[in-house]
């Protein structure tokens, strides 16, 4: 059995079609089309394999042809999978980006419709196979039909069981689950002001935020904030980084690829500031190629002299 668990609730084929030059009134035709199965949670093992570690799985719902299709293009890439089939059709994601300058427009599906008999089937596949899984990672969210309670009472069962929970997703699913104390949360700096009311800038909300989540449980935070960088929050310790330069605009999967250097980083016993290093290094490689969690080991290593890490504390 792996060593980790990725659960992806809503993956998706991403197909992103690169143009010369972006019209949004008019026709664009597509130089080059980059089809790939996605999804965060497929993203991040992409990512992860990219940076040498393979002891995972990804797992989630999938269905149709399309999800026939999808689980050949995962297995072409050697991306460990193992997936819940459903009745109803994968969905698609639609991308189309200018090579140039990585502007662009995304159109993402809703996803499949889930009956409660499909995700009774899916909680049960999950524990029968996977308790024995050290990290569990909640990534992404959740197709129609799949109620936040029951991902959060998922999450829960990995919680008694004393299981290193990392949660990446958003809304109703990451208030929830927040609610859980998982070892680690990280979002974006929108989504803790949507979904918590905390602004990353006020100082004394924040401290109280990290303190709530460390009483039940949670011992790393992290806010991303695009290409304004990061934040990791450990012990009431903040560590702040920053990239030197921006390498394109074009940002799909620098999130999930960022979160691979976290794990990676965890795995690898580094200290909060080289995982913090390395996972902006990750994140800023991806948007060097398109295709999300596309990129280039050498690229991470390079680009880790270009981030800047200060240290201040709540």
């Amino acid at each position: 059995m792996p060593e980790t668990l990725i659960i992806n609730f809503n993956p998706a084929i991403d197909r992103t079609a690169v143009v010369d030059r972006y019209n949004p009134y008019g026709v664009n035709k597509a130089k080059e089309l980059i089809v790939l199965p996605g999804g965060k949670g497929v993203n991040l093992g992409r990512a992860l394999k990219t940076l040498g570690y393979t002891d995972f799985v990804c797992s989630g719902i999938i269905g149709g042809n399309i999800g026939r299709l999808y689980n050949a293009l995962l297995d072409r890439e050697g991306i460990p999978n193992d997936f819940f089939w459903i009745r109803d059709e994968t969905r698609i994601a639609y991308a189309t980006y200018e090579e140039s300058t990585g502007v662009g427009v995304i159109t993402n599906e809703q996803g499949p419709n889930v009956t409660e008999e499909e995700i009774t089937g899916f909680n049960n596949f999950i524990i029968t196979k996977y308790t024995t899984a050290n990290i569990i990672i909640l990534s992404g969210g959740s197709p129609p039909g799949v109620p936040p309670e029951d991902i959060r009472a998922l999450v829960n069962i990995f919680k008694n069981k004393d299981k290193q929970i990392f949660i990446d997703t958003s809304g109703d699913i990451l208030r929830l689950c927040a609610d859980t104390g998982p070892y680690c949360l990280k979002i974006n700096e929108d989504e803790l002001k949507d979904a918590f009311g905390v602004d990353l800038e006020a100082k004394d909300a924040l401290r109280e935020f990290y303190s709530s989540l460390a009483r039940l449980g949670t011992k790393w935070l992290i806010v991303t904030r695009g290409e304004n960088g990061a934040v990791f929050i450990v012990d009431n310790k903040v560590l702040s980084g920053k990239n030197k330069r921006i390498y394109s605009h074009y940002a799909i999967g620098s999130g999930d690829a960022f979160l691979a250097g976290i794990l990676y980083g965890s795995l690898k016993r580094f200290s909060p500031e080289e995982i913090l290093t390395l996972a902006m290094s990750c994140g800023c490689a991806n948007t060097l190629h398109f295709g999300a969690c596309v990129f280039d080991r050498e690229d991470c290593e390079r680009i880790k002299n270009e981030i800047i890490i200060e240290e201040s504390y709540l």
